[in-house]
């Protein structure tokens, strides 16, 4: 088993990596190792993860005769291939956490003397060691955590319980925190099975909790071995993920760990929630007689790579019973020198809520909102390529309480993109409810019938048009009193609207500009006694219906500050998202109307200025304690989000 972590330089209590995130393969470079003739650390130290603190490089290893359980290792030198010794300077009391010998595990579930493949990183000023063992319950590795208030411990574990652990997938071993240095944002990557199935294995991501030590949302799997383009892999150990020159890196270790075979490759991803590219000719990058895995990259005080391994010695022992060990070594590894890290975040605290495209988007809101598997009553499913049936299915999302996703339509794919429906399953027990926004032109019926097959009840949401549905939902709603009325024909004024009518209990109503539609004339005929607000100017919606209450600005973006001054006057929480796509609100303004955190959708542009209405909102509103920004760096830059 092997353990790691890819951080670099320690910034205000974070490790980070690297500079704001660009697309992997902007600048991407094959990374070239080179080699040491010697090692770092003649001692057993399998599965290194190393870690930069105070000047000090640390290797965090698994458990060895000179530290049970997990072993630490340090070197005060600059250049981290030289003066490594053991923690205590001795050959035993260099332990991570209390010097109890091999009398008890770190936590009582694990079985003695299992700790594997430690992978730490400082977080809000304390110390966090992921790692796993052996749960004696099932027999499978499970991954555990443990924390300190110094790099070198001790660590305590305090849990009753894995962190995570994947029995169908044979167990999740090799834990190794990072993060994002775009957002500021930790995840944790890991590998399933422990080599116990023939299951083939594949790297996870998670988002971690706030905490520090939890995880928040749902395991991605961003790469799966693929042994019979690649024989070399056979399995995945030690993912490691670095950022370096515009690019996400993602390195492994694959092959038998009881061999010379054992070799590290690479690979370039989107983000630390994949994909992720197997295309890589070059790959192993690293091989060695005796061995050349196990470990991972980091950078030292000046910005520069290293990458830590291990090899089996002496040569041609490959084994414990044959009297080896695995030496800790240190080379250089050419990626593009880490820059400068991000900015401080803003003084009102903002999230960044995203995934690797607006569907992936879609998905992190849908995981934030809805944060324990199985949580949801129901979801709203709508098309991810246009916005008109999508329009006025934020108000059914609030009320069947579930989030609203969006898939590809049908001119684009028949079926149902595999990640939705990987949310779908964890965030909607079977047997509850999808709602599909649109017709069989819009949502291929053969989605329909794969979440039917799964057990799902499926409910279509659809007329001849996009006003005929948006009236058929209005329906479904009840027929509320409040109507919010915006245009059809674009989406900025609608996707303002979405946490008003939420939070009026309303519904929304599609005009043709500034002329009405037909549907929503003879629905507004039918309900003489609502009220009613035009969303959009003259040439919008209060065009369409001049006995509406109009709300609106000068633009696409005094509207947005219009609704949210009209409605939300002393809102303690905002979201924002770009006025120039659709997606990222739409699925955002359920989540802004959602209890705990109502507040307005306000439009901004892909990069600073902020509109002045929006600078007017925000600064007129002194009740604001935080906000979400909804959507990638590519769609809102992060100079919005500091300007935010």
């Amino acid at each position: 088993m092997a353990g790691s972590l890819a951080v670099g330089l320690l910034v205000g209590g974070l490790a980070v990596v690297a500079a704001p995130a660009s697309p992997a393969g902007a600048a991407a470079v094959i990374p070239v190792v080179s080699p040491s003739s010697t090692p770092a650390l003649a001692l057993d130290a399998p599965d290194p993860d190393v870690v930069l603190a105070d000047g000090t490089f640390y290797a965090f290893t698994t458990g060895t005769s000179w530290g049970n359980q997990i072993a630490i290792a340090k070197t005060t030198f600059s250049n981290p291939e030289l003066g490594w010794t053991t923690l205590s300077g001795q050959l035993s009391g260099s332990s991570a956490f209390d010097e109890n010998g091999d009398t008890a595990p770190p936590a009582p579930w694990e079985l003695n003397n299992t700790a594997n493949s430690p992978g730490v990183f400082q977080y809000d000023g304390e110390w966090i060691m992921f790692y796993d063992a052996e749960q004696r319950s099932t027999g499978y590795y499970c991954i555990s955590v443990a924390t300190a208030s110094t790099v070198s411990g001790p660590y305590v574990d305090t849990s009753s319980g894995p962190l995570e652990c994947q029995p169908s997938f044979g167990g999740s071993i090799d834990p190794q925190p990072f993060i994002d240095p775009a957002t500021g944002a930790p995840y944790l990557l890991w590998k399933s099975n422990d080599g116990s199935t023939s299951e083939a294995s594949s790297v996870w991501s998670e988002p971690i909790g706030s905490d520090g030590v939890s995880l928040s949302g749902s395991p991605t799997a961003i790469f799966t071995i693929a042994s019979v383009p690649y024989p070399w892999q056979t399995t995945t150990d030690d993912p490691s993920m670095a950022y370096a020159g515009g690019s996400y890196y993602l390195f492994f270790s694959g092959g038998n760990y009881l061999s010379d075979n054992y070799a590290t490759g690479y690979m370039l991803c989107s983000g630390p929630s994949g994909p992720c590219d197997q295309n890589e000719s070059s790959d192993p990058i690293l091989t060695s007689p005796g061995g050349a895995g196990g470990g991972m990259v980091f950078t030292d005080a000046s910005g520069n790579w290293w990458i830590s391994y291990q090899t089996w010695a002496p040569a041609g022992c490959t084994s414990y019973g044959c009297g080896g060990q695995r030496e800790l070594y240190i080379a250089p590894i050419s990626l593009p020198q880490s820059a400068a890290p991000p900015p401080p975040p803003p003084a009102l605290p903002v999230r960044r809520i995203y995934g690797t495209d607006a569907i992936g988007t879609s998905i992190a809101i849908s995981q934030a909102e809805f944060p324990k598997s199985g949580s949801a009553k129901a979801v709203v499913l709508a098309r991810s390529d246009f916005f008109s049936d999508a329009l006025a299915g934020g108000p059914l999302a609030a009320q069947v309480g579930g989030p609203l996703l969006i898939t590809p339509g049908a001119p684009i794919s028949s079926s149902l993109d595999p990640r939705v429906l990987a949310e779908i399953q964890r965030v909607l027990p079977v047997g509850g409810t999808v709602y599909i926004l649109g017709g069989d032109l819009a949502l291929s019926p053969n989605i329909d019938a794969t979440l039917q097959r799964l057990g799902y009840i499926v409910v279509r949401e659809a007329g001849a048009d996009e006003y005929a549905t948006a009236v058929d939902i209005a329906e479904q709603l009840g027929n509320p009193t409040t109507i919010f009325e915006a245009t059809g024909l674009d989406f900025p004024d609608a996707l303002s609207a979405v946490p008003a009518a939420i939070e009026e209990h309303g519904a929304i109503l599609l005009t043709n500009g500034s002329s009405q539609s037909l549907e929503t004339y003879v629905y507004i005929v039918g309900h003489p006694g609502d009220t009613r607000y035009a969303i959009g100017g003259p040439l919008a919606a209060a065009g369409a219906d001049q006995g509406a209450i109009p709300v609106y600005g000068q633009d696409l973006y005094g509207t947005s500050a219009a609704v949210a001054s009209t409605f939300f006057p002393h809102a303690t929480v905002f979201g924002a998202a770009t006025g120039a796509d659709f997606p990222d609100a739409l699925s955002g303004g359920v989540l802004m109307g959602a209890p705990g955190s109502q507040g307005p959708m306000l439009l901004v542009e892909p990069s600073v200025p902020l509109p002045p209405s929006i600078v007017s909102y925000l600064a007129g509103d002194a009740q604001l304690t935080n906000g979400y920004l909804f959507g990638g760096p590519l769609a809102v830059g992060n100079d919005v989000l500091a300007a935010l």
